[in-house]
């Protein structure tokens, strides 16, 4: 009798050792695949983020790269399919590219996430579409300034790379709200810059050169802020008789508006983006609540209230709930950031 009690307690405890390892096996470790133009300035920090989140969640990461060329693009793609990813992140290089790309991985059965890049009409579908509202964020730039800065506002513009979907809502946007205020308007045509401070400080020293009259420097990213920031500093414009707005926030905006040469940033985290796509595209994976179509946050903030306001770009883990809560119901809760 002591033999068969023995015999059976070794069968229990088997069972209880058993049992978890088996539940463990059958948990399923997915792989994203996901596509950008590159790893410079703004996507640096949208790789860190999109990083942070998919390590939290146990997920792994393929990175394709583009470099805002359609044919790099769709090669990336086809090169995700290949390997046989679980899903797909992608920042397209246009709207159009973005459709067959999503043409791409509905046919070959993979959930496709466009961040970034709006996408044609077509037959291709993303699940999701997670973006900045670069109409309202220039929407914002435009009316903030308005209500902020007194008299008649003259604005020079440098934007980043021609004809891109940020790039072309974010001109519609500014362009259609100024219709509307009294005393701001452009003091030359969008200049394009290419997200760089080399080509947009040589605009800005030949804009000034030429004689233009300008008391508003607007620059869709800190590379062209910087460019814009040193050009007029070669050329000795009192920085104090133009205001100068960042539609950034990152790294060098923050060293700039220190220095007391930024005047305004319009706050949009490439970090948080990166973690809320993460997150969201990891939601759909795993049966959770997501996003089909969601902006992330934006904030104005002034050489005044940055230090309390401005979103940063690289962020650590006291920012996940709030990322969470985003994914789950796109609402930006900052106070839910643990302590």
């Amino acid at each position: 009798m002591k033999k068969i009690g023995m015999i059976m307690l070794v069968v229990c405890l088997l069972g209880v050792l058993v049992v978890p390892a088996v539940g463990i096996a059958a948990e399923k470790t997915y792989t994203v695949g996901v596509v950008i133009p590159y790893e410079i300035g703004w996507f640096t920090a949208f790789h860190k983020g999109f990083e942070q989140i998919a390590n939290k969640e146990g997920v792994k990461i393929v990175w394709q790269y583009h470099n805002y060329k359609a044919d790099e693009e769709t090669k990336a793609i086809q090169n995700l399919i290949t390997m046989g990813v679980d899903a797909i992140n992608l920042t397209a290089v246009t709207p159009s590219s973005a459709e067959y790309s999503c043409r791409l991985a509905n046919e070959a059965n993979i959930p496709i996430q466009i961040t970034e890049s709006g996408i044609a009409e077509g037959k291709g579908k993303p699940v999701a579409d997670i973006d900045f509202n670069w109409f309202d964020v220039y929407r914002t730039v435009a009316t903030s300034l308005r209500r902020d800065v007194p008299g008649e506002l003259k604005v020079v513009w440098i934007q980043g790379f021609a004809g891109t979907p940020p790039v072309i809502q974010g001109i519609q946007g500014f362009m259609d709200t100024i219709k509307t205020l009294e005393g701001i308007s452009l003091a030359t045509d969008v200049q394009y810059g290419d997200y760089a401070t080399a080509p947009s400080l040589n605009i800005i020293k030949t804009l000034v050169q030429s004689g233009l009259e300008f008391n508003v420097a607007i620059g869709a990213c800190q590379e062209i802020t910087e460019g814009i920031i040193q050009g007029l500093r070669e050329e000795n414009v009192d920085l104090d008789k133009v205001t100068i707005v960042t539609v950034n926030g990152g790294p060098m905006d923050v060293e700039n508006v220190k220095k007391g040469y930024i005047d305004y940033i319009l706050s949009l985290s490439p970090g948080l983006h990166g973690m809320i796509c993460a997150q969201n595209l990891i939601n759909y994976l795993k049966g959770r609540e997501y996003q089909k179509k969601s902006y992330s946050p934006i904030v104005w903030c002034s050489k005044a209230d940055w230090e309390e306001k401005l979103i940063p770009w690289f962020l650590d883990e006291s920012w996940f709930p709030v990322v969470e809560e985003f994914a789950r119901t796109g609402q930006y809760k900052p106070e839910l950031r643990t302590k």
